[in-house]
């Protein structure tokens, strides 16, 4: 028999992305390269440039799905100049 789950953080209250991006103009940046307009965070990307140029994420083989969906994904980050750029500019860690 499960257990009841028990919400994380109590009393969230509720944002406004649209007003919120209003306000931090320079807070997400779109990405070139990813489909769908991804927008995210300069050190997310610095971050992706960073994991995409690994070693261990460099050859794609017979690794189970999620694996290959990753690296397939981490694919177009390898060569970007902006992530290059985000990645000089911010002190950030690969994953």
């Amino acid at each position: 028999m499960r257990r009841k789950r028990r919400p994380r953080v109590k009393n969230l209250k509720p944002v406004d992305v649209e007003a919120w991006l209003a306000q931090h103009p320079d807070a997400l940046i779109e990405c070139p390269h990813q489909p769908g307009h991804l927008k995210l965070t300069p050190q997310a990307c610095a971050k992706r440039y960073l994991t995409a140029n690994e070693p261990r994420w460099a050859n794609i083989g017979a690794e189970p799905f999620p694996v290959f969906v990753f690296k397939m994904n981490l694919i177009p980050c390898r060569k970007c100049k902006v992530g290059a750029r985000m990645a000089q500019q911010h002190d950030v860690k690969a994953a």
